[in-house]
Parts: C-alpha cells; sequence; structure tokens
C-alpha cells in the first residue's frame, strides 16, 4: 500500500498500517465497490515521510491534506484519473480510512491537540462529521471549530457536549441561509454568512451580521414592522455564529439586543434575569462552558441594570452562582475568587436586617465557594470562613422556617467541618460533622428528597468512617458502613451511577480500614470487590480522577495481601 521508504522507522508504520488496513475494511460499515476503491487510492497514492512532516505528524491533517493532494491531481489537465477515485464518498472514505489507520501511531503533542483528535474522531463516528460535510459546511471549518473548542477547555467530555452543540449550530446556519420571505437584502446576508461561516470565517459572518444590523437600524423609522422580524433572525444568527467562534461577550450583547426587542424597547430586569438562568443552567447541566460563560456576561449586564439594592443584590449573588459554577470546572481558582467577591458584594447591597432570607442564601452561596477553594488549596483559613458563613446562615436559615433550606446548610457545613477535621486529624471537628449531618437528615427524609437524603447519609459514613480510623473504633466504622448502604437504596448503579461507584468507593475505604483494624483477609476480599466495581463505572464514563482513586486504594490493598503496612 505505502511505497518504500529509506527511514526505517516510517518503513515500519507503512508496514504496521498495510496489515491493518484489511482490519479496518472487515470493521467498517462501507460496501464492497467503496472498499475496493478505497483499497485502490491507498495503493496508488502512497504516503511519504515528507508528508508526516509536512502535516506536523497529526493523523487527520494527513489525511486531509492526501485527500487534498489527489483533488489537486484531479483537476491538473490530461491527468488520467480513476473517476471512481474523485467522488465525494470515495474522497471522504479515503480520508476517514488515512485517519483511521494513522490515529493510533501519531500521537498528538498537546492536550489540546488530544481533545481535538479524540472530536473529530467521535464526530466520524456519530455521523456528526458527514452531516457537516452534507450541509456544505468546509473541513477547514469542521477542523477549526474542533480546535477551538479544544483549545477553551480540558474538560473533554464538556468539549464533547458543545461540538455537538455547535454541530447543530453549524446545520442550522447553513440551512438558514435560503431564500426566505424576509426580502433580498436578508438572503444575501444571510448567504454571505452561510458561506462565510461553511468555511470557518466566524469573524468575517459576524462582520456581516453587525453591518447587516447596522443597515437595519438606519431603515428601522420607515419599516419598523416589517425589519422587526428580519432584525430577530440576523440578532438569532449572530447568537449562533459568536458562540461558534467562542466569543462569549458578543454572544451574550446579542442576546440582550434580542431580549430588547422582544420587549419592544428596554426589557425588564426580571426578563433579564430569566434570559440569564437560561444560559447558566444548559451550561451548568450539560457542561457547556460556552454557555456558562455568556451567563457571567449577562449577569453583568443586569448589574448594569438594575434599578435598586434589592436587584443589584440579586444581580450579584446570580453572578456568583454562575461563576462559581464555571469555577468548579476549572482549574485555576480565579473564578472562584471572583464568585467569592460576588457573594460579597451581594451581602452589601442584601442586609440581614431588610431581607434576612436572603442575606442568609447568599451566605450559603459564599460557604460553598469558600468550601472549595478552601478543600482545593488545602487552605484551613479557607474552609474556617466557609464554617462561618454557614453559621451565618442558620441564624436565619432555621429549621422551623424554612427546614429544606436549613437541612441543606448543615449538609454544607458537615462537608466544610468533615475537610478541616480531615486535615488537622481533629476528631473534634469530624465529631461536628456527623451531627450537622444528622441535623440535615432530620429534614431531608428519604421519602421528602430521596438523593438529597442518600448524598447526605454518603457523607455521614466518610465522617464516621474517618473518625474510626482516626480513633481506632469498630463500632464507628460499623456505622459508616450502615450509612454507605443506606445511601446506596437510593443511589442505584442505573439512577445515578457515578454517585453509586463513589459510594462503592467509600465502602472499599472502610473495608481497608477494618482490616487495619483486625487483620481479618475477608476485609481485604471486601474492599477490592467495592473498589473494582466503583472503578469498572469510573472507567466507563471518563472519570480518570475518581478511577485514578480506586486503582490507588486496589494498589493498597495488593499491598497489605503482599505483607506491607497499614
Amino acid at each position: 500500500m505505502f511505497k518504500a521508504e529509506k527511514d526505517r522507522e516510517v518503513r515500519g508504520l507503512a508496514q504496521t498500517l498495510a496489515e491493518e488496513a484489511q482490519g479496518y475494511f472487515d470493521h467498517c460499515h462501507m460496501t464492497p465497490g467503496r472498499k475496493k476503491i478505497v483499497a485502490q487510492m491507498l495503493a496508488q497514492y502512497p504516503i511519504s515521510v515528507e508528508d508526516l512532516a509536512r502535516w506536523n505528524m497529526q493523523a487527520a491533517e494527513v489525511a486531509q491534506g492526501m485527500r487534498g493532494r489527489v483533488e489537486d491531481m484531479a483537476r491538473v489537465p490530461g491527468r488520467n484519473m480513476d473517476p471512481a477515485h474523485v467522488t465525494d464518498t470515495a474522497l471522504a472514505d479515503y480520508q476517514h480510512c488515512l485517519a483511521t489507520l494513522l490515529g493510533p501511531h501519531l500521537a498528538p503533542k498537546t492536550q489540546s491537540d488530544a481533545i481535538q483528535h479524540e472530536l473529530l474522531t467521535r464526530s466520524r463516528q456519530t455521523g456528526a462529521y458527514i452531516r457537516m460535510l452534507e450541509a456544505g459546511i468546509s473541513e477547514k471549518a469542521i477542523l477549526g471549530l474542533a480546535g477551538r473548542i479544544a483549545g477553551d477547555t480540558d474538560d473533554l467530555e464538556g468539549a464533547w457536549a458543545t461540538l455537538e452543540e455547535a454541530v447543530d449550530r453549524a446545520i442550522r446556519l447553513q440551512e438558514d441561509g435560503g431564500p426566505s420571505n424576509h426580502g433580498e437584502f436578508v438572503d444575501r446576508v444571510m448567504a454571505e454568512v452561510r458561506a462565510l461561516s461553511a468555511g470557518g470565517e466566524y469573524d468575517d459572518a459576524d462582520a456581516a451580521i453587525e453591518a447587516a444590523l447596522a443597515e437595519e437600524e438606519a431603515a428601522w423609522a420607515q419599516q419598523m414592522a416589517q425589519r422587526e422580524a428580519a432584525r430577530a433572525r440576523l440578532l438569532a444568527a449572530g447568537v449562533d455564529v459568536a458562540v461558534l467562534a467562542g466569543n462569549a461577550e458578543r454572544a451574550a450583547e446579542l442576546a440582550l439586543a434580542q431580549a430588547d426587542l422582544e420587549a419592544g424597547g428596554r426589557a425588564g430586569f426580571d426578563d433579564l434575569r430569566k434570559l440569564q438562568n437560561g444560559f447558566y443552567e444548559k451550561g451548568r447541566d450539560k457542561g457547556i462552558a460556552i454557555d456558562l460563560r455568556i451567563a457571567i456576561a449577562l449577569a453583568e449586564h443586569l448589574l448594569e441594570r438594575a434599578g435598586d439594592a434589592d436587584e443589584r443584590g440579586t444581580a450579584l449573588n446570580d453572578l456568583g452562582i454562575v461563576l462559581q459554577s464555571l469555577g468548579e470546572r476549572e482549574s485555576s481558582p480565579a473564578r472562584l475568587e471572583a464568585a467569592v467577591t460576588a457573594y460579597e458584594n451581594a451581602l452589601k447591597e442584601w442586609s440581614r436586617d431588610r431581607v434576612p432570607l436572603d442575606w442568609a442564601g447568599t451566605q450559603n452561596n459564599l460557604g460553598n465557594a469558600l468550601s472549595t477553594l478552601g478543600s482545593r488549596e488545602h487552605d484551613p483559613a479557607r474552609l474556617e470562613a466557609a464554617v462561618t458563613a454557614y453559621e451565618n446562615a442558620l441564624k436565619e436559615w432555621s429549621r422551623d422556617r424554612v427546614p429544606l433550606q436549613w437541612a441543606t446548610t448543615q449538609n454544607n457545613l458537615g462537608n466544610a467541618l468533615k475537610a478541616l477535621g480531615g486535615r488537622d486529624s481533629d476528631t473534634v471537628r469530624l465529631g461536628a460533622a456527623v451531627t450537622a449531618y444528622e441535623n440535615a437528615l432530620k429534614e431531608w427524609s428519604r421519602d421528602r428528597v430521596p438523593l438529597n437524603w442518600a448524598g447526605t447519609q454518603n457523607n455521614l459514613g466518610n465522617a464516621l468512617q474517618a473518625l474510626g480510623a482516626r480513633e481506632g473504633d469498630t463500632e464507628r466504622l460499623e456505622a459508616a458502613v450502615t450509612a454507605y448502604e443506606n445511601a446506596l437504596k437510593e443511589r442505584t448503579r442505573d439512577r445515578v451511577p457515578l454517585d453509586w461507584a463513589a459510594t462503592q468507593y467509600n465502602l472499599a475505604v472502610v473495608a481497608l480500614a477494618f482490616f487495619d483494624l483486625i487483620d481479618d483477609p475477608a476485609h481485604l476480599d471486601r474492599a477490592e470487590t467495592h473498589a473494582q466495581e466503583a472503578r469498572a463505572v469510573f472507567a466507563s464514563a471518563e472519570a480518570e480522577p475518581q478511577r485514578d482513586m480506586c486503582d490507588a486504594i486496589l494498589a493498597e490493598i495488593a499491598a497489605r495481601r503482599d505483607g506491607g503496612g497499614g
């Protein structure tokens, strides 16, 4: 399939790829005729060492470049090319085959490259890549979109969710660019936007949208009724383009303009808050970072439009919530630090005397941000500040007044106390954490809020396990097992697999603690079973940190079996 190369390493790769080609054909879904054509193309258009260097040893780039070479050869006058080799289907099959075969051998150089490679692989496997090509979107645009998304995050699953939505946006943008009843002007602009977006030129597409909006503004007074629908369409397309370009500020600006247009002037505070919350919930639930960044920008616009202390407090609290949500997904503490600042500013507007329940809610939110920072940075001062914030919240969020919010804060307080006690080997703090969790369970009953009840049972088990291990107290460890078993009554594998796996891991930890106290090998067997079950779920979900934790405890179990110390 590949001609002989002087470089031994490349010759070895060529030989390996030749051997793997048949396996590819055996498992792909092409017809026999398409397989035959691809096999001919692989033989007639071989890869050289220069080709690998020219395209940076990147499988997707090499495959794309080779496809382009075949297309260029077909355009040479007088070139005797087999027509079957230059159809769109044959070229796409040839490129996909090369990328698939080369992928395992040409390792990405950076994490961003690796994420981009995985995004492109998944897009081909799910058919998204072909759907975009069929919609008229160029390969340059597809690769650029995957590269831009890969460069924005180190969260693969969030990147894939973002790309899936981007594919839908990009295709919708192409489908929405056809003739309409909005007039020649809009059709011309949409055609230009479609063409620019198809080539991945999103900044130019945004400029075209902006220019069109400016022209619409000039004609607005004379043709308001007719132009209103056109403007709405352009704004919607502009939001899509801005999202595809990764420009959260621009997307928020255009979404704000949409809201104002729908309001017939200046959108009200509550309407804007609903808009901001829509982006926040979508980003939070689906792990789409661009939507969270848009929600941050909208919260900042909301703050600018706030008319009094209540609205300013609301906007600042909302800003803190979305900053915290995004910050929890990022390695940098900057967003969490900004969330703390937003909550502290909200408390300047929401005084305890004037709005006690809102004040308490923001104290709870502040505690969550501080607790996350303290746990991540191993900073006891942050954790102490979180405890203070939760205790402040409980001054107004009393059990009699707001029982579920009281339980929420008790659970959060328990988490902060557990983190403090675990860091300092402080059994007093751990005991206080147990009390806080038990308080939460007084209102978070299984019948009322089953998953919250299960989560707190799991947290209670963690605190009891830590106490039992520190004090050498098997009764504490037995109580921890009971709490974990309670959690599993609602945290089933089918319902919440990752939560189920987390509790299985915790059961492995407590079983290992039992072994260290009483030296019964049966506890090692139980620990290994729980850890293996947890690992299977985490590995399937590509939850690498949790999978690594399972690997670590399995190594500890193996060491105990070999006679290692506890």
